[in-house]
């Protein structure tokens, strides 16, 4: 029995978990039946998210793990602790992305940022996968959902560091829906299009509304821009759709955001 999952759960894995979606897809699945771990960085966040948990939905909920997605050693030692704490992990969530709040040019862009962002954006997803797929092929059922953006359907100007890894992990989720579907695996790729109302984004674009006078756009949110929790409920219904209507590619966005200029 797994000591940290002692009535063995189902088990989900939110790798880049921070607030924002992240964290409302885990409260998601919690509510769900599930048990989570959450994989990320910086700890005072990881420890805020898993006793915001607890604290509305009991112990034995969610569990935290100090990840650098840029080293495959890392990853690896943690779904190791993971399966030995909670169990095999059923769902994998990546949801890791890095990116420049203002873009720069590729000539502006240094080598170290390219490097560092697309480890996180696309390296991550290729390791994590293949930690978690040995138990998902054993059990013959698995689903993995990636997180994609605008950028990974197309390259704008100043997001040389951003969009090429975004590219990647849409190419990788194909080819796990390629490789493994018929086993069993359910992979997706869910491409958030446009701003997340999170506390980056979302902060930053109130603050812009509020600068420039643009009131009716602060009293109509939930038409500009995604709520995490909707959101999450996305993530959900991607992993429940019966074998007979996976879906693989699903794109979202706010009713007032733009589609056809970003396709």
């Amino acid at each position: 029995m797994p000591p940290f999952n002692p009535s063995s759960k189902p088990v989900l894995a939110v790798v880049g978990a921070g607030p924002g979606i992240g964290e409302a897809v885990a409260r998601k699945f919690v509510s769900e039946g599930f048990t989570v771990a959450l994989l990320a960085r910086t700890e005072t966040k990881l420890q805020e998210m898993v006793s915001s948990i607890a604290s509305d939905f009991g112990s034995h909920t969610a569990k935290y793990y100090i990840t650098d997605l840029r080293v495959e050693s890392d990853i690896i030692k943690t779904f190791a602790s993971i399966k030995q704490d909670l169990g095999p992990v059923n769902v994998l969530v990546y949801n890791a992305g890095a990116r420049r709040v203002n873009g720069r040019s590729i000539l502006d862009t240094s080598s170290e940022e390219f490097e560092n962002f697309t480890k996180i954006n696309l390296f991550g997803a290729f390791w994590s996968v293949k930690c978690v797929l040995p138990d998902m092929l054993a059990a013959g059922k698995g689903t993995c959902i990636f997180t994609g953006a605008t950028g990974s359907l197309r390259g704008s100007p100043g997001l040389s560091s951003f969009s090429p890894g975004k590219f990647g992990l849409r190419s990788l989720a194909q080819i796990v829906t390629r490789e493994y579907q018929e086993k069993g695996i359910h992979a997706a790729h869910l491409v958030v299009d446009g701003p997340v109302d999170g506390k980056l984004i979302g902060g930053v674009t109130r603050r812009k509304w509020e600068r420039e006078g643009e009131k009716e756009k602060l009293g109509e949110v939930e038409m500009r821009l995604m709520q995490p929790t909707d959101l999450a409920g996305i993530y959900w219904f991607v992993h429940t759709q019966p074998r007979s209507t996976w879906t693989h590619e699903l794109d979202v966005r706010a009713q007032k955001e733009g589609m056809f200029s970003k396709l």
